[in-house]
């Protein structure tokens, strides 16, 4: 009994190296392309990913974030939480 514990330990352990291993080899390959890409474009890559970033940051929040210049000044009045309603339905 106590060798089919401990035969079941080993495969599980390394059924979690498996996992991890291929988990980092995964993580690794993103990172060696985004930073392939931005070897080519940095501005680009640098734009693309803080727009990714906002978009996962804001996405559960119930604000309506509006550019500094996009008013020149004024602040426009819209109708937002009608608009939302109606965008959702």
């Amino acid at each position: 009994r106590a060798r089919g514990e401990a035969e079941q330990v080993l495969q599980q352990a390394e059924a979690y190296k498996k996992e991890v291993v291929a988990k980092a080899e995964g993580e690794a390959s993103r990172f060696l392309s985004i930073y392939n890409e931005y070897k080519m474009a940095k501005s680009v890559t640098q734009e693309r990913m803080y727009l990714e970033t906002m978009e996962k940051v804001l996405a559960d929040i119930d604000k309506v974030i509006i550019e500094k210049n996009a008013g020149s000044g004024v602040v426009p009045y819209l109708p937002l939480p009608e608009l939302k309603k109606k965008a959702t339905n």
